[in-house]
């Protein structure tokens, strides 16, 4: 028995209600670093003079910093704790927002460069933990509700910061959204360490010699039974070959290399209308205070359509759900770039890509977990969400690059919408092969199982 399966399904314990709070608010700070360059792009592009390809290397940084996070530093969750990679993670982020403001015309913008990728080593390693701590301390009666809403964070957090912070870079400068951040992320780091509990199921793995002792304390806090003994490892093999072998090999592998190749396609498809949306419009209109607008509306679609797909993903199959909503993610994402930079048409278009394309997120974050073991978990999750960010980091310095060139809007959406196919193909693909599978898998859902 696993020991996620200890929670309760009656009314939750004050320590569960916090470890949600907590962690949901770390995805909100997430939402706000990653979409800090989509509204900021206008002003820093007015402030250095720079290209569309240099500003894409500013907006990519980000997510150079999140493959680092995920595939070097996410995997020592599974040896350390969760606990302990939220610090680290938070604080890398608060360093990362530190050094932005320190840009100059004489320094150029790398040091935007390097402030975006250490952030965003910061976001890509919090994501082994942020994922792991909803599902094992929410109690099934509001799994459903928890999860849409862990879902619709990150859009919330972009949209806090289009509508607050936003509107405010054109009298104090694009600085101040990074010194918002540093603060955000600094109070986030003290949070953590004061409030957010471990991982039960990595303290049931009893990778530590007080273990037993510090998850009978975090059960008696959910005014459940102390454990005798600590339960079975369901990680005998990865403890025989480690935690990257087993991810790479078998059957296991197969399902690696689905996830991967279809997360690469839709991060590449994803970020190119995160990043250049709201600059397309605000640049094709001369309006640089149209970009908050326009992640706004990217914000509140993708709130809206992540809501709705963890309610359907409480009813039915996530991995026949998923290359639906993908289906109909590339075909909004090309009326976007069709319809062009009028507004308020552009606003209208961008919110309804959004709403089908920020649940590709939401499915591959329901989707990787439940595909390892608990102690090959973070190693896994890091390893595909990871990989997949090379699609993300392509995605604004290609795009950069093809608008220079000279491609229109109608012609560079439909492009760059196209991957979200090959993401809802490979989806498909990992659901016909776990069918055939003789070893039953985990069903991922957006409610109803933990990890």
């Amino acid at each position: 028995m696993r020991i996620t399966d200890h929670i309760p399904q009656e009314k939750m314990s004050g320590l569960q209600i916090r470890a949600i709070v907590i962690a949901i608010a770390l995805v909100v700070l997430d939402g706000y670093d990653v979409s800090l360059t989509s509204f900021s792009a206008p002003y820093i592009e007015q402030g250095f003079g720079v290209s569309k390809a240099e500003l894409g290397l500013v907006m990519s940084g980000a997510l150079i910093g999140m493959l680092v996070g995920s595939i070097i530093v996410a995997p020592l969750a599974d040896r350390i704790g969760r606990r302990r990679m939220g610090i680290i993670s938070t604080t890398t982020i608060a360093v990362g927002m530190f050094i932005g403001p320190f840009a100059t015309q004489e320094t150029g913008t790398w040091p935007l460069v390097v402030s975006r990728i250490v952030t965003g080593v910061g976001v890509g390693s919090l994501v082994a933990v942020v994922g792991v701590i909803l599902a094992e301390y929410t109690g099934k009666r509001v799994y459903a509700l928890v999860m849409a809403v862990y879902a619709a964070a990150i859009n919330i957090g972009g949209l806090l910061g289009s509508m607050i912070v936003g509107p405010m870079l054109g009298e104090r400068g694009w600085q101040f959204g990074w010194w918002i951040g540093f603060v955000l992320s600094a109070l986030a780091a003290v949070a953590t360490w004061a409030l957010l509990p471990e991982s039960l199921a990595w303290l049931s793995e009893g990778r530590r010699a007080d273990s037993l002792q510090r998850l009978n304390v975090l059960l008696a806090k959910m005014r459940r039974p102390a454990l005798e003994a600590l339960p079975e490892s369901d990680s005998k093999n990865v403890e025989a070959k480690g935690s990257l072998r087993t991810v790479f090999t078998g059957r296991t592998g197969l399902y690696t290399l689905l996830m991967i190749v279809g997360y690469v396609a839709y991060m590449l498809s994803f970020y190119f209308m995160t990043n250049w949306a709201p600059s397309s419009v605000a640049s094709a209109n001369r309006n640089p205070v149209l970009a908050p607008q326009l992640v706004s509306a990217f914000s509140i679609g993708g709130i809206l359509g992540n809501v709705l797909f963890g309610f359907l993903g409480n009813k039915l199959n996530v991995r026949l759900l998923t290359p639906v909503f993908l289906t109909l993610a590339t075909a909004a994402l090309a009326l976007f770039g069709i319809a062009g930079p009028g507004m308020p048409t552009a606003w209208w278009t961008l919110f309804v890509a959004s709403f089908f394309v920020c649940s590709g997120t939401a499915a591959f974050y329901a989707i990787v977990p439940g595909l390892y073991p608990t102690l090959a978990r973070s190693t896994g999750f890091g390893v595909v969400i990871g990989v997949g960010r090379f699609g993300g980091i392509a995605a604004p310095i290609v795009g950069g690059a093809a608008f220079d060139a000279g491609m229109g809007m109608g012609t560079a959406f439909t492009v760059f919408a196209l991957p979200m196919l090959v993401a809802g193909l490979c989806v498909l693909a990992l659901h016909l092969v776990q069918r055939r599978s003789d070893a039953p898998s985990p069903r991922p859902v957006l409610a109803g199982t933990s990890a």
